[in-house]
């Protein structure tokens, strides 16, 4: 009983964090959108101008309405600019990997550089050192961060940017740098445990699939080839899934159902979301805010889903 009751509170915290962060970086999106003097605050009528001209951008006919095609096109635009700027930066990130593991630096990355890796990753995850992963191992302790003290007025603003970036990004790919994503990767058989077997089976595979010439060594093109082709097929699944939820959203915002939204049932959301993030009443978005109440956030996120939009 004991032992449910921990596991049971240890996925409750886990979710109440993973909410509480979700919710901190869509508000970093929200303020980065409307902050039109980027001063750090989104006052009611900066908001009320932006959303202005986002709907008379959206207008492409200026006949006052914006149509489900016109709704549809503008995000269709803005997702794919930034699915080609994840794009860019998941490669980037890979080939800075490749040299990670390329230990003896000799442009090929063997299997036992490969493997080594992979044994890194097993025991930091594999706490309490049973040869399983399982929600009996508590989560690795994280590395203490430079204190922000330390840091450069340059430093805080490229670390500000950078959480922004990350919060944009519509290219999610399942990462090994938390728990979830490596269960996603690893459990192949989905019982919530990984085994040593199970692991070293789905890390062999990786392996061979990206070794075209079967050499039991990649190049670095062989290793970025492999990768770039899940990338396009996460794209793929996410731009379909996108526009789903897009056509959903417009038929939300139209309420009287005549396939033209108005500025005005534009605005009946705009004010909804400015409420929800307006959560001490001042007539002001910024970071003094606090977040909103998890049900709120996690009810009034679900039409916003996969799409970086505020509409």
């Amino acid at each position: 009983m004991n032992k449910i009751i921990t596991i049971t509170f240890t996925t409750v915290l886990a979710l109440l964090s993973t909410v509480t962060n979700a919710a901190s970086h869509s508000k970093s999106i929200y303020i980065n959108q409307y902050d039109t003097n980027n001063d750090g605050n989104v006052h009611l009528a900066e908001f009320d101008n932006a959303r202005q001209n986002n709907f008379n951008n959206t207008d492409e006919n200026k006949d006052g309405a914006v149509s489900e095609n016109e709704y549809i096109f503008e995000y269709q635009d803005r997702m794919d600019k930034q699915l080609t700027l994840d794009r860019l930066v998941q490669v980037k990130q890979t080939t800075v990997r490749f040299k990670a593991l390329d230990k003896n630096e000799n442009a090929k990355m063997e299997w036992q550089e490969y493997q080594a890796s992979g044994v890194r990753s097993f025991t930091k995850y594999d706490v309490n050192k049973d040869g399983t992963i399982n929600d009996l191992d508590p989560e690795p302790k994280r590395k203490t961060e430079k204190k922000t003290v330390e840091k450069t007025e340059l430093q805080l603003a490229q670390e500000k940017q950078n959480k922004l970036n990350r919060a944009k990004r519509l290219l999610r790919m399942p990462t090994t740098h938390d728990r979830k994503g490596f269960f996603i990767k690893y459990d192949l058989n989905q019982d919530n445990i990984i085994t040593q077997e199970e692991f070293n089976q789905r890390r062999r595979q990786d392996f061979d699939r990206a070794d075209e010439d079967a050499n039991n060594w990649l190049t670095e093109q062989e290793y970025i080839f492999e990768y770039e082709n899940r990338l396009d097929k996460k794209i793929a699944s996410t731009r379909k899934a996108a526009l789903k939820q897009t056509h959903i959203r417009f038929n939300v915002l139209d309420k009287d159902e005549d396939g033209a939204m108005t500025f005005a049932e534009y605005q009946l959301s705009g004010h909804r979301s400015f409420t929800r993030w307006d959560t001490d009443k001042d007539g002001i978005v910024n970071n003094l805010d606090p977040a909103p109440k998890k049900n709120e956030y996690v009810s009034n996120n679900k039409t916003a889903k996969s799409s970086n939009t505020n509409y």
